[in-house]
């Protein structure tokens, strides 16, 4: 009997723990702080439980405790599981997503693991004093092989079996009352008091009804709700302004919709999923596709419905979601498109087709996005497999801050070490410092695309025609502190978090963090002294930097003769804001640092890094643009920051 319970058990811990993950991925995301989160509490959990569980099974020995204990870990999982509906939503608005993962696990899976971690030392305890003339060696191996054994089972369980054909409400619920059932059956042999087992058996009912109704509320009005392999997957109905749409979320991000008052597969709900027609003024005469994150298939659609000739192949490693875009999203079948249930780097590295157009969209939940779709790797796999003229285009989530750490710039970086000949796109504008959804396109090709054209500014297409307006001049940026992401190091996590706690923390008015930034950049051109190459460099981010901000951008250039006996091109930067106002005020500062430390002895001989004397004054004005040139309010005084 003992050995059978601590199988159970262990398989029951492990079933505790893998779809722990799934149950705090819709509000944290399917991240390595999740994954690590729940495995560290698990184990904190068992360490104490086996500790805790030896002592007392010492001054315990008693066949009725270890059931008791089993009966109670039962309860605890339907308890944890019927709070954790309630108390997740709120902590994962309160708590990062660093922090939140950690948090939780040890609210909810701390208790339950911690007293089936009592359990195996409990057996060894009890088989020792039941058969005394075995060794504490042999009985402890026999109950730790069938514990662990148990736990191996059930981690291949709940991977292959359970999550892929069960929700995880009722997995979790299945476990409890299995728990309890362990625990109930033989205290009923053993003639435990039966007055306490009704009230436990009374307990269990209501929990498993209260949970369930609990559920079903939460849900709502949800036209599918069922956890799929990799997330939960809801479909419902609700409305943008005044259209009606249906939306598919994974876990608690809105990842795909259509508008229901639409026939038009090409009339699509996401702003950032209207960009797939870029193909048009890069690789026009596109005639295969790969389509990389199905989702509720919009940009698909709407291929089959432009090019009806063309082959589109879609990667999409959740095997359910093609049969739920032909149920609830009108996606035909069609022999031009081809479904594959697999990886998107797995099936490009083993495709043998060239693709005129890639378009990769592969987020999973929040701001999490597998680490191997972000790296140098990748990027070289998808250009291999381009055709001549060929374009990839990839959406991501970011913010356009210069604060460190950044997971934009670094992509940026990375990508650019790919495809030389690339853009970058702002889909609601370049100037915004918050997350937003920003476009990555390679061209597999040296010719440069002019997106000032006729025949791009007057397209009838809005995307098309706005591209000036959304392009980001990485002459505002300094890119050459920012990592290139690899294989081998790619913290994708770390830096969404980053991206998210910038978000939520941020000063929606004048941004002291965004100044230091604007200083660090500066640094990092190295000393700016007259005719230095920093110099130049400061140059060309301060008039990129305010032809973003400020609509009318003024030079002035002249020669100066230095004391060094040398000529040097100097410029004045001047942004005007209001210029229709004709009473002015001028904010100005100089972009120049100091050649020698004169005041320094110590350091005469050196450049003067210009932190303070200099980067601090340009860090304010460029932080005052960005406030005043996205103001609505026109005030009754021009504005020329100089």
């Amino acid at each position: 009997l003992l050995p059978i319970s601590v199988f159970i058990t262990g398989a029951c811990v492990l079933i505790i723990e893998i779809v722990a993950v799934r149950v705090l991925s819709p509000h944290y995301g399917n991240t390595i702080f999740t994954v690590s989160s729940v495995i560290s509490v698990i184990l904190a959990a068992l360490s104490i439980g086996y500790y805790v569980g030896g002592k007392f099974a010492d001054k315990h020995p008693s066949l009725r405790w270890f059931f008791g204990i089993i009966l109670v870990s039962g309860l605890v999982v339907l308890v944890i599981h019927f709070l954790g509906l309630f108390i997740l939503p709120i902590l994962s608005v309160a708590l990062s997503l660093a922090s939140g993962p950690l948090v939780s696990s040890l609210l909810l899976f701390l208790v339950p693991a911690l007293l089936l971690g009592t359990l195996s030392p409990y057996a060894i305890k009890l088989q020792s004093v039941q058969v005394p003339e075995q060794g504490v060696g042999s009985v402890s191996g026999k109950i730790f092989f069938w514990s662990t054994l148990g736990s191996i089972i059930g981690s291949l369980l709940a991977g292959f079996v359970l999550i892929p054909n069960f929700g995880i409400d009722s997995i979790f619920i299945a476990t409890g009352v299995v728990l309890f059932l362990l625990g109930f059956i033989p205290l009923i042999a053993f003639g435990f008091d039966k007055k306490r087992l009704t009230k436990s058996v009374l307990a269990v009912l209501i929990l498993v009804g209260v949970t369930t109704f609990a559920v079903q509320q939460i849900k709502g009005d949800a036209l599918y709700s069922k956890d799929g392999i990799y997330e939960k997957i809801t479909i419902y109905d609700s409305t943008q302004g005044s259209r009606p749409i249906r939306v598919f979320q994974q876990d608690r991000s809105a990842s795909g919709a259509m508008f229901l008052d639409s026939k038009d597969p090409t009339d699509l709900v996401y702003e950032y999923t209207k960009y797939y027609s870029l193909y048009k003024i890069f690789t026009p005469d596109v005639q295969n596709a790969l389509v990389i994150g199905g989702g509720a298939y919009s940009i698909p659609k709407a291929l089959i419905a432009e090019l009806p000739n063309a082959m589109i192949d879609v990667s999409e490693i959740e095997p359910s979601l093609f049969d739920l875009s032909k149920q609830y999203f009108d996606v035909e079948d069609n022999p031009n498109l081809n479904n594959y249930t697999e990886d998107g780097r797995r099936l490009l590295r083993d495709s043998d087709k060239k693709y005129d157009l890639i378009f990769s969209d592969v987020y999973y939940s929040l701001f999490s996005i597998p680490a191997h779709f972000t790296t140098q790797e990748f990027f070289t796999i998808a250009k291999e497999k381009l055709s001549d003229d060929g374009v990839f285009i990839a959406n991501l989530i970011g913010d356009l801050s210069r604060q460190k750490p950044s997971l934009i710039f670094a992509e940026i970086k990375t990508f650019q070490s790919v495809f030389p000949n690339s853009y970058f796109f702002a889909i609601e504008t370049p100037e915004k410092t918050d997350s937003q959804n920003i476009i990555f396109v390679g061209y597999n090709s040296d010719e440069n695309i002019d997106l000032n054209a006729t025949s791009i500014l007057q397209n009838p297409n809005p995307v098309i025609s706005s591209l000036r307006n959304k392009v980001i001049n990485l002459d505002r940026y300094n890119l050459a502190s920012y990592p290139i992401l690899t294989d081998n190091y790619s913290p994708v996590e770390y830096l969404t978090a980053e991206v998210l706690q910038r978000t939520f923390s941020k000063n929606p008015f004048i941004d002291g963090n965004e100044m230091l930034a604007v200083i660090d950049q500066q640094l990092s051109y190295g000393p700016r002294y007259m005719s230095s190459p920093g110099h130049e460099e400061v140059q060309k981010f301060l008039i990129a930097e305010m032809q973003e901000q400020i609509n009318e951008v003024i030079t002035q250039s002249w020669s100066y003769e230095g004391t060094d006996g040398n000529t040097h091109k100097m410029m004045n930067i001047i942004g005007r804001l209001y210029p229709t106002q004709e009473r002015r005020i001028i904010l100005g500062t100089h972009y120049d640092s100091k050649k020698f430390a004169d005041l320094d002895r110590t350091h005469k001989d050196q450049p003067v890094p210009g932190a303070n004397d200099s980067a601090s004054g340009v860090a304010v004005l460029v932080e005052l643009a960005r406030i005043l040139g996205n103001s609505y309010v026109i005030p009754s005084m021009g504005v020329d920051i100089v």
